[in-house]
């Protein structure tokens, strides 16, 4: 009984270790991708997300065609920050236009022309 008791305290404790040391080092790896991104000298791109839309759409397709990217605010709005590095502004506009999404309530949004923040 003992032994048992032992043992299921030895697994919680390293359990309970293992756990802080995964979510710690997963904290800094975002830290060091929201940083890149938000890097002055990082040339980027703020997208601003449709109302109705969830951005982990967009950010899916932009981060499976290579780009690095965060959601932030740009003033009142809800942004997509892009940085485009050498693949430019218009390889990121075709990645956003490409993207099918649907708001919360199933509706199909359309876009048939990415502007963005700085366009406007």
């Amino acid at each position: 009984m003992v032994a048992v008791l032992a043992i299921v305290m030895v697994t919680v404790v390293v359990g309970s270790i293992a756990l802080a040391l995964f979510l710690r080092s997963f904290g800094r790896e975002e830290a060091r991708h929201e940083a890149l991104v938000l890097d002055p000298a990082t040339p980027t791109v703020a997208y601003a997300v449709p109302n109705g839309v969830d951005p982990v759409v967009l950010q899916v397709a932009l981060t499976h065609a290579g780009f690095a990217n965060v959601v932030g605010r740009v003033g009142n709005t809800e942004c997509v920050v892009i940085a485009y590095g050498p693949a430019g502004r218009e390889a990121v506009r075709g990645v956003l236009e490409a993207t099918h999404a649907n708001t919360y309530d199933d509706a199909e949004v359309t876009t048939a022309h990415v502007v963005f923040q700085d366009e406007r």
